[in-house]
């Protein structure tokens, strides 16, 4: 096993994690939006933001991994 296939295996890990992750900020989202009344409502923006910004970046780093495994031999 390389270098290579551990890298891959580890950002898929944490692909499956970062999914879980984005799933409670969502659930804590919507608790403050239906609960915290207006102040709940201004720290929604910033869990939905977290959350959605969280799983784009661990979503890119496997296509950017593929992408280099795919492009780039050694």
């Amino acid at each position: 096993m390389g270098i290579n296939e551990t890298g891959i295996s580890l950002i898929q890990f944490f692909q499956g994690f970062s999914i879980t992750a984005t799933a409670f900020a969502f659930t804590v989202a919507g608790f403050y939006f239906t609960l915290g009344g207006e102040r709940g409502r201004q720290k929604t923006v910033n869990w939905l933001i977290g959350g959605a910004g969280g799983l784009i970046i661990v979503m890119g780093a496997f296509a950017l991994a593929e992408m280099v495994n795919d492009n780039i031999k050694f």
